[in-house]
């Protein structure tokens, strides 16, 4: 059970209703993260709309996005955003046998050199935030500046939202894994 109360479109102030009419619009349901952080609608708001140009209005491939945000999720052992962000990566074309075996990147064949680099990456980012010079060299043999920024602000991101899930012990939403 999350430690706040999961709001309702009703519980927020009139001018801030729009964030869960909009969510339902896009997503056809609001997530138990929207319902927590709903307590500030302000940052949630903000939350929202930086999180939809991460995933939205990047040049950054989205499969190593989602590979990025699939480790954040396992190193982290944030059930909410591992089985949320796997339908999202296999819609992309992350394959069925990389989510599976994504703990074997560094050996299963599944994954490529460039796939490795970028979970190399993001499990830097995640487990030392420091990354070493020669996986930061990595990416830049098929990554341009721009889309190391975007998958660093990816994986950043990623990683607060887990900071934010986990504190405040947000539940998966009973038809998640469906």
């Amino acid at each position: 059970m999350a430690r706040l109360p999961y709001l309702e479109r009703d519980d927020l102030p009139e001018p801030e209703r729009d964030i869960f009419d909009t969510l339902l619009e896009q997503r056809g349901a609001i997530g138990n993260i929207f319902r927590v952080a709903a307590h500030s609608p302000l940052l949630l708001r903000r939350m929202l709309y930086f999180s939809d140009g991460l995933r939205n209005r990047t040049t950054l491939d989205p499969r190593y996005r989602e590979l990025a945000i699939l480790t954040v999720g396992r190193l982290t052992q944030c059930d909410y955003e591992y089985v949320h962000h796997q339908a999202l990566a296999r819609r992309v074309g992350v394959r069925p046998e990389q989510v599976e075996r994504l703990a074997e990147w560094e050996t299963d064949p599944a994954f490529n050199d460039r796939e490795r680099a970028v979970i190399r990456y993001a499990t830097e980012v995640t487990q030392q935030v420091r990354v070493s010079d020669a996986t930061f060299q990595a990416l830049g043999d098929f990554l341009n500046n721009e889309q190391i920024v975007e998958l660093t602000l990816n994986t950043g991101f990623y990683n607060m939202v887990v900071r934010f899930l986990l504190p405040m012990q947000v539940d998966l939403e009973p038809d998640a894994r469906s």
